[in-house]
């Protein structure tokens, strides 16, 4: 910037004169406060990774190396209407027979007409007692052995009635009908052992339908069926027998049962980890191998004033596509699952009827992928979709042979990933990157732009005062001369 002079003793513009030499001390501030913005930003970049890399330890990672995966079974019923399935991964492959006698029940329990209740228009349907004292109503579930009491007062309409019925926290329906003025009870839970019953004061009883004669459900019952051949009896509908689970629906009929393994199924999971996979590898390398963005650094609010908004964000973006690249730790990560998975690196597959995925078709392609996973003959992948699908055949054939590689691959796996995410002086739990260190470094700058700004304080201060003093020196030799001018002229 030009010095402009002012009407001052030296003749100098001295406060601009100031501000141009502090500009060139805040530089250190600046570059301090870039390097905090750069900090900044590859810790956002470091939690953007870390949050994909958690998701496929917890998700695609986690059923990778789950048994259960691998043990999905397929499961059809000849009669549907008297059977329904549910998934079971533990059912026992094969024809199961199931012949059903009797559904299991639970207990009724329906009132008669209710002589005590009087319909009004304010508050609904209400209980009338001859005696107004309050009333007590005793429900029990399964014969007296579970028991829990409600109070009824005078007042109370059938809807607070049914409401205390539900909070006394039993397994049990309880509705009022307006239309058939009666009230209806049964226990949500099916088997021989429920049973309900009423007691309390006759009065309340009698007003609600559950006269002399009328205060004991009906028996519950177990159900009744053939399973292969044996006989056997459930408290529920719902039934897990041999690892096979299922619904009975209806009665006096039969369903026979198959059980396969699912293979698609399974070689569906095993994609869907693979194509996970390659994602992540993929996102990993673009940022290992990005393009250095070295001579480009964070911008100031004045360089920013002279750009447009898109130079600007072009410029930031160029420099946070780079922020992890040549990452040590997330060079490690990436290394560490390429090993595990196609070189079968600390894993004992000794024994093994598949030593490693590329006996099973799932191979690397060229250098250039970098390590990306194709599956042979996967009809989604153009180069090598022409060629056999050995995975698939081998689920087919020998599923328990591929679940055998899989787990092991995916356990050891998940472990060494578990490892890279514990606790520790530089990093929280559940974090595979330095996040206590990177928190503690930008706190470092926030100290190290404190301490310079006082320095800068001091630094302006000092500029001052020296040209105050050059203004009154320059004023008194100013003064001087003016006097030895005027002594000179008087002679």
């Amino acid at each position: 910037m030009a010095i402009q002079f002012t009407g001052l003793a030296s003749g100098l513009d001295t406060q601009s004169i100031i501000k141009d030499l502090m500009k060139v001390e805040r530089t250190r501030v600046e570059t301090v406060e870039k390097d905090k913005v750069l900090a900044e930003w590859k810790k956002e970049a470091w939690s953007s990774m870390n949050t994909k890399l958690y998701s496929f330890y917890k998700e695609e990672l986690f059923s990778f190396k789950s048994a259960g995966t691998y043990s999905k079974k397929k499961l059809t019923s000849s009669n549907e209407n008297l059977v329904s399935l549910n998934t079971s991964s533990g059912a026992v492959r094969g024809s199961h027979s199931i012949e059903v006698t009797t559904m299991a029940k639970g207990s009724f329990l329906t009132g008669e007409t209710l002589t005590g209740v009087t319909s009004t228009t304010t508050a609904g349907e209400m209980m009338t007692f001859a005696d107004p004292d309050t009333k007590n109503l005793t429900i029990s579930l399964d014969g007296g052995v579970t028991t829990q009491q409600i109070t009824i007062e005078a007042s109370d309409t059938m809807a607070n009635i049914t409401s205390k019925i539900k909070d006394l926290g039993l397994d049990l329906n309880v509705s009022y009908d307006s239309n058939f003025n009666r009230l209806f009870l049964s226990s949500t839970n099916t088997g021989s052992e429920m049973e309900l019953q009423v007691a309390g004061d006759e009065e309340v009883l009698n007003g609600l339908g559950f006269i002399l004669g009328n205060r004991i459900g009906t028996a519950g019952s177990d159900a009744t069926f053939k399973y292969n051949g044996t006989d056997l009896t459930s408290s529920t509908n719902e039934v897990i027998v041999n690892g096979l689970s299922f619904n009975i629906l209806g009665e006096g009929g039969s369903s026979t049962i198959s059980v396969t393994q699912d293979t698609e199924a399974i070689y569906d999971s095993v994609k869907s980890f693979v194509t996970k996979y390659n994602e992540l590898m993929l996102e990993m390398d673009g940022k290992i191998s990005a393009d250095s963005a070295r001579t480009y650094k964070p911008l100031t609010s004045e360089e920013k004033s002279a750009m447009s908004e898109d130079d600007i964000k072009l410029w930031e973006e160029k420099i946070k596509v780079s922020l992890l690249r040549r990452d040590d730790t997330l060079t490690s990560i990436m290394s560490g699952m390429r090993n595990t998975l196609t070189l079968s690196s600390g894993v004992d597959t000794t024994g093994f009827t598949f030593r490693n995925l590329s006996s099973l078709g799932i191979v690397t392609g060229s250098y250039t992928e970098k390590g990306v996973l194709h599956i042979d003959g996967d009809e989604d992948d153009d180069l090598y979709s022409i060629k056999e699908n050995k995975l698939r055949n081998a689920i087919n054939e020998d599923p328990d042979a591929v679940m055998e590689l899989m787990t092991s691959l995916g356990n050891k796996l998940y472990s060494d990933m578990s490892d890279k995410m514990k606790s520790s002086s530089l990093s929280s739990a559940l974090t595979f990157y330095n996040d206590k260190m990177m928190d503690n470094q930008v706190k470092s700058f926030d100290t190290k732009m404190s301490e310079l700004e006082v320095r800068l304080a001091s630094i302006e201060e000092r500029y001052y005062k020296q040209f105050t003093a050059m203004e009154k020196a320059m004023q008194q030799a100013n003064s001087t001369g003016n006097w030895l001018a005027q002594q000179l002229g008087g002679l």
